[in-house]
């Protein structure tokens, strides 16, 4: 086998590439940064030109003492001022407050009956059911973290009636609940044994 001419093989060759000649660089493209330079250098003078002008604004009354070449000379008389403190004598006084009421702890005769989240509840007698205990507590809630009395009316889960409850508070969050059928409930604060 012989070399193949390129001009003379089964295929045509391939003809050159030659890019074009670059369009010549525009003169107008010169002009627009030297334009946007002097718009720029000329906003930098307005404002330099504008902070002195109106933010300074330096009194006229100054600029006429600085143009001013006559002396003026002034005396006053300075009058002698004493001055006396007298320092208060420093006390000490301490503010007393009641102690905390000692909280109430229930009876030992009594019976925990359920706990939530204020009290430990008991039932403190036979004739109370742990069901009233808990209806007392529950019309309670309202009261808790109160001082003093509240009167209240609770239903017993077992015998289905409404009992009106007589609460006390017996110091920190405790209270001891009297009514009904000769009925004790006893609210013991959670803080007593937690």
């Amino acid at each position: 086998m012989t070399p193949q001419n390129p001009e003379t093989s089964s295929f045509p060759a391939q003809p050159e590439y030659h890019p074009g000649a670059q369009p010549p660089q525009s003169q107008r493209s010169g002009l627009a940064l030297l334009l946007l330079a002097l718009l720029v250098l000329g906003a930098v003078v307005l404002g330099v030109w504008m902070y002195n002008a109106l933010l300074r604004g330096e009194p006229q009354q100054e600029a006429q003492v600085e143009r001013s070449t006559v002396p003026v000379t002034t005396t006053s008389a300075v009058p002698v001022t004493t001055v006396t403190s007298t320092v208060a004598p420093t006390t000490t006084s301490t503010v007393s407050t009641a102690p905390p009421e000692p909280a109430y702890r229930a009876p030992d005769s009594a019976v925990q009956c359920a706990a939530n989240v204020n009290w430990r509840i008991f039932r403190a007698n036979d004739q109370t059911s742990c069901g009233l205990a808990e209806a007392v507590a529950v019309e309670m809630a309202a009261y808790s973290g109160e001082r003093g009395s509240a009167l209240i009316t609770a239903r017993s889960p077992v015998t289905g009636q409404n009992y009106e409850m007589a609460c006390t508070g017996q110091g920190g969050n405790s209270f001891v609940c009297e009514g009904g059928d000769k009925a004790v409930v006893v609210l013991e604060a959670r803080s007593v044994r937690d």
